[in-house]
């Protein structure tokens, strides 16, 4: 069996290293929301070093995408959601992401550009590109049953529910109980049905098939 090209382990490694930072962007946005008060520029400062980091690993997943030619991607799939034949369904809700993430840095950086109710429900798609990104990096992941990956995507999924719950709800929940405690709910039970979907799905011998691989590039008929 050919050996798989370099250009597909940058593309897997890459694309989770973006993952884990996206996960570390949303959790430092929730802290900076939650406690204002609590280190400023240091939260603030890390926050906006690491958005811009993630967008550098992000581009570098894309690319390398794009130039392996394994799944035949091409510019198209990668600006396009459900373009692609190659696992359509997957690929497009990591190119939705990609734009939820770069309208919010796009309208903060270098400088908030919206009036700031108008930046901070725009901001609060980080929440949803986040959940994107994870569907697409378990859904188009041929190694999605690898340790090591599951591990980190556990690591990245766990720490940023606990951080919104003992930080975020806690800190509404004194204003707004009744909001707040929905929200809690709704996190968990999405993160809950991330996980029931991924043990019946992406974790299950045949995904490749099922996720819409081209018959092509698999590995037995």
């Amino acid at each position: 069996m050919t050996p798989p090209n370099p250009l597909w382990f940058l593309d897997r490694s890459s694309g989770e290293v973006t993952l884990l930072l996206l996960t570390v962007v949303l959790i430092l946005g929730v802290v900076r929301a939650a406690l204002p008060a609590a280190y400023p520029l240091l939260v603030e400062g890390l926050h906006i070093n690491i958005a811009l980091l993630t967008i550098v690993f992000g581009g570098l997943h894309v690319v390398s995408a794009i130039v392996d030619p394994f799944a035949h991607l091409g510019p198209v799939d990668a600006v396009v959601p459900f373009a692609s034949a190659y696992r359509g369904t997957w690929l497009g809700l990591g190119v939705i992401s990609a734009y939820l993430y770069g309208s919010a840095i796009l309208t903060s950086w270098p400088a908030r550009r919206l009036p700031r109710s108008t930046w901070i429900w725009l901001h609060r798609l980080m929440y949803a590109a986040w959940l994107l990104a994870v569907l697409h990096s378990l859904g188009t992941g041929s190694d999605a049953r690898n340790e090591v990956f599951l591990l980190l995507n556990l690591v990245a999924v766990v720490c940023a529910l606990v951080v919104f719950l003992g930080v975020r709800v806690a800190e509404g929940w004194v204003r707004f109980p009744r909001l707040w405690a929905a929200l809690a709910l709704a996190a968990i039970l999405i993160v809950l049905g991330v996980g029931i979907w991924a043990a019946g799905g992406p974790l299950q011998p045949g995904w490749a098939r099922s996720s819409g691989t081209p018959s092509n590039l698999l590995r037995s008929p």
